[in-house]
């Protein structure tokens, strides 16, 4: 069964919007803020930061409000939320209520799921994803899997975290942040930066959207899992299961003329994910030195939760636009990676096909390759 994007939303540190998200990546200039709290640090974290909003807790608010413009885009009515499906990923959930309270108060993650389909009304499957860092595009193929299998038509598939005083200080003491920005293409790199913000796509059958007459913005082509147990925060140097998980979405879709990578800063992590892709797409036939590299959180931080599902978002708008936006805060390309890495501006999309990377602690791969929808 083919499974199709009808909706889009997003809230990121650029603001609210899917709109705003991209013009943001197209600029390409968006530096983090001192972090909110200092967290017990010697130096003031940075942060790329989510416009506040209401709520009893951040990352709820959050994911409500990217919701809400996936459906609203969608065109979903009360009745079609009825019987959809939702999944979330997030890794903390509303972290900042526990932090809040102090000791003693335990953190649920599925309490976000919870609060999502409660105000929208949405009464199918629901499914809560905390795989790390690759949650939002667990989140995503999990929801597509819903419909492949016939468990539901229409699958709400979203992403979202907030800023956390346990998870900067958990980054710090590993020695992952960069104090100044986020730089996964430099040979410099010196580490992630977090991020804030929501993602949300709608997933719907090709036949339940053609029925409901709206437009699919992307199709899914492809998607493959792994995970390699190799470290509870390191990848395996290899990336052979990373590589798998490529190859599995490369099966059905063919070679991507962009991929959205993962790519956090963390010298490491962002060279095995480079090879293994990398491996993966010339052995799939695909032209590698021809293939645009892409890495949003150069831009908008690491959003944890989100990261995936934003990777499915800018996928999305990517093959709308037929671009690429251009990687930021670059002096010295990491010349370990060799695919196309746009700079300065812009450049055309060479096939409509996008494949999103998503890797998390634990070495939790989730691959998604998306297609032009008609």
């Amino acid at each position: 069964m083919t499974v199709v994007v009808t909706g889009l939303g997003a809230v990121s540190c650029f603001g609210s919007g899917v709109d705003t998200l991209w013009e943001g990546l197209l600029q390409a200039d968006r530096l983090p803020v001192p972090a909110p709290d200092a967290c017990g640090l010697p130096e003031h974290p940075r942060v790329y930061a989510a416009p506040a909003g209401g709520g009893a807790g951040r990352t709820s608010s959050l994911v409500a409000e990217a919701v809400a413009e996936a459906v609203a885009d969608a065109r979903l009515t009360g009745e079609d939320l009825l019987d959809a499906g939702l999944t979330v990923g997030t890794s903390l959930g509303d972290i900042d209520l526990a932090e809040r309270s102090g000791p003693g108060r335990r953190l649920a993650t599925h309490t976000v799921a919870a609060v999502i389909a409660g105000r929208f009304g949405i009464g199918g499957c629901g499914h809560t994803l905390s795989t790390a860092c690759s949650a939002g595009a667990y989140a995503v193929s999990w929801g597509a899997e819903l419909i492949e299998t016939g468990q539901a038509e229409i699958v709400i598939a979203c992403g979202g975290d907030a800023f956390s005083r346990v998870a900067v200080g958990t980054l710090h003491r590993f020695g992952l942040l960069d104090p100044e920005c986020c730089r996964p293409f430099d040979t410099d790199r010196a580490g992630m930066v977090t991020g804030e913000g929501a993602a949300a796509v709608v997933l719907e059958s090709a036949e339940s959207a053609r029925r409901r007459g709206v437009a699919a913005q992307a199709v899914l082509a492809g998607q493959g899992w792994s995970c390699d147990a190799h470290h509870p925060m390191a990848p395996e140097p290899s990336g052979g299961q990373l590589r798998r998980s490529v190859a599995q979405a490369l099966a059905t879709s063919g070679p991507p003329g962009a991929v959205v990578l993962h790519r956090a800063g963390v010298a490491l992590n962002d060279s095995v994910e480079s090879t293994a892709v990398s491996e993966a797409v010339t052995a799939a036939g695909g032209d590698i030195t021809g293939t645009v590299g892409y890495a949003p959180k150069a831009v908008m931080g690491h959003t944890a939760g989100a990261a995936g599902v934003f990777g499915c978002v800018i996928a999305a708008r990517m093959l709308r636009e037929g671009l690429v936006p251009p990687n930021a805060h670059v002096t010295d390309v990491d010349p370990a990676c060799p695919m196309d890495i746009p700079l300065t501006k812009p450049v055309p999309l060479p096939r409509p096909t996008v494949l999103v990377s998503g890797t998390g602690f634990g070495a939790n791969n989730a691959v998604l390759a998306w297609e032009a929808g008609a």
